[in-house]
Formats: structure tokens, sequence, C-alpha cells
């Protein structure tokens, strides 16, 4: 099974020297890495030409677009029979490529598969990593509009009828089917996601939310199932914990973008074949403007006027 790992960046300088060395530190490197790069004047080519005698790295260069162009970008150059995604700003652990390679070889059905992803700190030039998760996984409330589409009953994290996610409570251990994969640690084997037309459904997004549950849509429409990973099995990263993210921040222009995302999701999926529900997806918008109702007011009448 050949692995591509794929790293997209911009304005990482600081931070790639970690995540590049966690890659030459593999107990099983990857048979290419690609870099795609956007670049912003910061020295990351630089930190990047450090390891080109080291490790299989091809450079991309990417000229415009978003987080989904770049992610297209690597997908459509990649080589390998799974393509590995790792941020620019973590750190995967010695095992991270092993692990997933074992994954799928055990799970043929698998078409997506996403780990573990801790917090680190960067203290100085050290990193300092924890047992403590970036991501904190709540269960969605029960309601109607939360209900999942046909093919994600049995899934759990799920793409609603809605067009929105729910999420129930995932095991301490084990493998189990999920659409809810994150982009700091995931992998998909490249013939259950070629074609997908990502950059195309994202291109008025400033944040690419929801990017990695528009692959997994595109994966179960082919046959494939996409699961999570947790306890010793999982392919673990250090996520270094920062102010500069696309999809953390505060105030509300970012609400607005990350909403926007949100609503036109519905759009995007049903675009792809989704069969979705008018009404839930109506109520489910309203239901979503009780919280911070000013940014999510507008963001949600602007991604209705908004074509695909």
């Amino acid at each position: 099974m050949k692995v591509t790992v794929a790293i997209v960046t911009y304005r990482r300088a600081w931070a790639l020297p970690f995540s590049l060395a966690s890659i030459a530190n593999q107990t099983r490197r990857p048979d290419e890495l690609i870099v795609v790069l956007k670049p912003s004047g910061d020295g990351s080519e630089e930190i990047i030409s450090r390891f080109v005698s080291d490790l299989p790295l091809r450079l991309i260069i990417q000229h415009y677009g978003n987080v989904t162009n770049a992610v297209q970008m690597a997908l459509d150059n990649a080589r390998g029979d799974i393509v590995i995604f790792l941020d620019d700003d973590a750190i995967a652990e010695e095992k991270w490529v092993e692990k997933y390679i074992t994954l799928f070889t055990n799970i043929p059905q698998a078409g997506g598969i996403s780990g573990v992803t801790l917090k680190a700190y960067l203290k100085g030039s050290i990193v300092e990593k924890t047992a403590e998760e970036f991501y904190t996984m709540r269960p969605t409330k029960n309601v109607f509009y939360r209900k999942p589409l046909p093919e994600f009953v049995d899934y759990v994290g799920w793409i609603s009828r809605s067009g929105f996610m729910g999420m129930r409570e995932p095991p301490v251990e084990g493998v189990f089917k999920s659409a809810l994969l994150g982009g700091v640690n995931m992998a998909w084997r490249r013939e259950s996601v070629e074609g997908c037309p990502l950059a195309q459904q994202y291109k008025k997004s400033r944040k690419g939310m929801w990017f990695e549950q528009l692959l997994a849509y595109c994966v179960r429409r082919r046959g494939f199932d996409t699961y999570g990973v947790r306890g010793p099995q999982a392919p673990t990263v250090w996520h270094i914990v920062h102010t500069q993210s696309l999809t953390r921040g505060r105030g509300f222009w970012h609400e607005f973008w990350i909403h926007y995302d949100r609503v036109l999701f519905y759009k995007r999926a049903k675009r792809l074949g989704a069969r979705f529900s008018p009404l839930m997806y109506l109520l489910g918008c309203m239901a979503l403007m009780r919280r911070r109702t000013l940014p999510r007011l507008f963001a949600t009448l602007y991604a209705w006027g908004t074509k695909i």
C-alpha cells in the first residue's frame, strides 16, 4: 500500500519545522510527501527546503483560492493509495503512518479515517505535549432536525436530514463509523474521493467549514464508510494551541463566515445527491439562530442567497 502524506500550509513558517520533522521521524515513512504552499513571504519556502534531502517531498504552489483548493490540489496530485493529511501546526506520533496503514488494511470498506488530536503548547522552541483532547466531542441534542440521513443511520457522528451535523456519545476506545472527520488528522482512500468537486463547492467560502464532511458524503455515495478511532490504535497528533486559526476565533465576522458554511452545506451536499428535508433544514436554521443571533441571522440570509 503506497502512502502519500499531505500538508497544506499558509503563514506557518514558525510551525512547519515541527510538523515536517515528525514526518521524517515516522517508523514507516510515506512514499511521498506533498506540501501545498500558498506563499505569504514568511520564509516557509526556506523551511521546506531543509527537508528535501531527507523526505520524498514535492512542493506545489497554490496561487489562488482557500484551504479547500489546497486540499483538492493535494488529492489530485497524490500518487498513494491512501492520502493522509496533517495540519501544518500539528505533530504526528512516530507510528502515525503505520497505524493508518494497519487500519485501512484491516477495514477494506474504509474510505476515510480520522484519529485523535491532542493539545500541545509551544514554549520557546520546545513543544509541550499533553493528554488533553483538542476537540471537545459533545453529543448533540436528540431533536428532529438532527436525525441522520438514511446512509448514516448506524453512524456515531452523521450528516442529518437537515444538512447539519449530529452526534451521539462516542466510545472511549475502538473504531466506530463517523462522518465527523477532522482535517488536522485524517486519511482518505484515494479511489473513494477521486473526482469529488470539493474546491468547486467551496469557492465562495472563507473558512472551509465542514469540507471534511463533504468528502465523507462523497465517500458514502461511492459505497465506502468513514470512521473515527480512539484509544491505543488511534493515529495520534498534537495540535499546537495558538490564535491564528481559520475555524477558531471570536467576533462578529468570524461567526458570520463559520455559520455561512454551516448553512450552505445543505446546498453543497444536495448538489452531490443528498436527499435532505427542506422543512427540517428551515427549522434547523431557525433553531440555530437562538444563539449568536445577529451574525447567524445575516449569515443565514447571505447563504440562502448564494448560488452554488
